[in-house]
Order: C-alpha cells, then sequence, then structure tokens
C-alpha cells in the first residue's frame, strides 16, 4: 500500500525546475501529468491521485489555470489546504492561449490558502485580495549541485547561454553582439533550438547549439564552464538559469531589468539587451569576473529563510 501524501505539488503540460526544488525542499511528493489542451486526461489523472492519496497540502504550479480550479474544487471534498505557486506567465498572458487559460482564472488565488510568488516584483502584479496570503518563496537553487561532485577535467574556456528560445529571451541580441564585435569567446547555447529553427544560422565553431541534453550533461556543461549568460526582455521574471549559475558558482550576466537587479543584487553583471555595445561589455568583464562568494552566501541565506518561512505559514494552515 502507498503511503499517504503530507505535501503534494501538481503540475501539468511542463513540469518546472522550481516545482521539482521545492518538491525536494519541502520532502513533497512531485506529481506530474504531463498533457495538451483540453487536459481531460490530467483532469482525471489529478482527481484520482488526490481523492486515493488526499494529502493534507496541495502546491499547484501556474499556469495552467483548470489546475487551480479543479484543487480548489476538491478542496471541499478532502479539506486539503492550497498553495498556489504562481509564475508570471499565470498573471501576464503573452498570448491567445494564456489569456484563455490564466486569465479567467486569475481571480481563484483569491480562494487559495496561501500564494507564493517567485520575487518581490512579482507581488505588484497580485490581486488585492489575494496579496495578504501572498509570501515571496525564492527558486530552492543551493540545493542544485547539493552533492554534485565532478572528476572531468576542465578542456577550455567557455560561457554558457542556457536557452528556452522563448520570445522574451535576448538570445539573438547576444548571438549579434558576439559577432558584431569579434569576441574572442566559446559559446554554448543548450536547449531545443528547433523552437526556432531560424537561430542555427549563427552557429560556428564558436558559437555552438547543443540540442537536448540528458540532466547529467547539462549540470557538467554549467559545472566546467567559465560564466553563464542569459537574461529576460519582461518585467516580473526570476530566471532559473541565472539560479543555476550562483549554484554552481559561476558569475553571470544578466539583462538589467528591475526584477533581476532586486533578485540577483551584487551578485551578477547587467547588461541593456537593446545596445550591442552594453552586451559585449558584460561579456568581457564575465571572462574576468571572480565569483562574489559573498554576495552568493547573502543569496542563499535569503532564500533559506524564504523556504523556512513557507514550511511556517503551511505549518499554520494545518
Amino acid at each position: 500500500m502507498t503511503a499517504q501524501a503530507t505535501t503534494a505539488i501538481i503540475a501539468w503540460k511542463k513540469l518546472s525546475r522550481r516545482s521539482e526544488l521545492l518538491a525536494k525542499a519541502l520532502d513533497a511528493k512531485l506529481w506530474f501529468f504531463s498533457d495538451n489542451l483540453p487536459y481531460f486526461r490530467a483532469l482525471l489523472r489529478t482527481l484520482r491521485k488526490i481523492m486515493s492519496q488526499k494529502p493534507k497540502t496541495i502546491i499547484v504550479q501556474l499556469p495552467q489555470g483548470p489546475l487551480l480550479l479543479e484543487v480548489l474544487i476538491l478542496k471541499k471534498l478532502t479539506g486539503c489546504k492550497v498553495v498556489a505557486d504562481v509564475h508570471t506567465g499565470f498573471l501576464l498572458p503573452t498570448d491567445w492561449k494564456g489569456l484563455l487559460l490564466n486569465s479567467p482564472f486569475i481571480k481563484l488565488m483569491r480562494y487559495a490558502d496561501l500564494v507564493t510568488a517567485h520575487n518581490d516584483a512579482q507581488l505588484e502584479l497580485i490581486p488585492a485580495n489575494a496579496r495578504d496570503k501572498t509570501i515571496v518563496v525564492f527558486d530552492p537553487w543551493h540545493l542544485i549541485a547539493e552533492g554534485e561532485t565532478s572528476t572531468e577535467i576542465k578542456q577550455e574556456e567557455y560561457i554558457v547561454f542556457p536557452a528556452s528560445f522563448a520570445s522574451d529571451e535576448p538570445l539573438e541580441e547576444v548571438l549579434n553582439s558576439i559577432k558584431s564585435f569579434n569576441i574572442n569567446v566559446k559559446i554554448y547555447i543548450t536547449g531545443n533550438w528547433k523552437r526556432r529553427p531560424e537561430i542555427k544560422k549563427h552557429a560556428s565553431e564558436r558559437i555552438v547549439f547543443t540540442g537536448f541534453l540528458t540532466d547529467k550533461e547539462f549540470n557538467s556543461l554549467l559545472e566546467q564552464a567559465t560564466a553563464i549568460i542569459t537574461g529576460t526582455k519582461r518585467e516580473y521574471t526570476s530566471l532559473m538559469s541565472g539560479w543555476e549559475a550562483v549554484a554552481y558558482g559561476k558569475p553571470l550576466a544578466v539583462t538589467e531589468t528591475r526584477t533581476l537587479k532586486n533578485v540577483f543584487e551584487n551578485y551578477a553583471i547587467f547588461y541593456n539587451y537593446r545596445n550591442s555595445e552594453s552586451i559585449a561589455h558584460s561579456i568581457n568583464e564575465l571572462l574576468h569576473q571572480k565569483t562574489n562568494t559573498s554576495a552568493r552566501e547573502k543569496l542563499k541565506n535569503r532564500t533559506i529563510k524564504s523556504l523556512e518561512k513557507l514550511e511556517q505559514k503551511m505549518k499554520e494552515l494545518n
């Protein structure tokens, strides 16, 4: 007989690394139901899992909105507590799918017992009637490299751009800058480039698209890297790729959004993605940067305190 879950984290369609790390940090069950519109299979599997396991607390990864609705309905049947872990994409839809699947459900956040935001800036987007029950919980990045040791010998100097190939990612701008200024750097771009096949025009001996990597391959690439560059054009968005840089103690360059400046404070180098010279300057600076261990320790303390606050709030709910 399977042991009942005290806390469960549920995700549909795409499982975020944040949810994986939260499950590890909270010793929670992680239930991922891969499905596409109209999510009938995910709805049924979620129903069966909750009714059979009856967890005391359920954390839902948002988006998708229908997941929040289903769990709030099941809350009435099981008496569980509901925590809404809100990604920016839930609050600021970027396409018609987001408007359809997220916007109608934002108002339901007020019925959750607790809401978790990913950064302080994101609090501005939380509806007023849910703000009093919202806390900021940073991604548990300190668990990423936990227990990992590498026996590989570093063969070359390179930087990594962990790419999602999303529209808000300044990948094109970074690659154009490297080529325009003829920066002597090798860069690996991870992820499924087929989402933006035209990007392969930049491929060369110095600009390498890795395609899909296993977790082991990806982690090894980051661990051996000289530095990491990443970014977003959107406000309110935190970056797991930024946290991954911190986890492996790598110098980091990110876009100079208000959100990222607040999150990464003294740890990162910040660049203006609209300015090719700014990007080039940040890369050159990155190649000579050493890890700011003091800033990293402050980030770790802040992250752990946010997780402790989450655990305390969850205890109070039950």
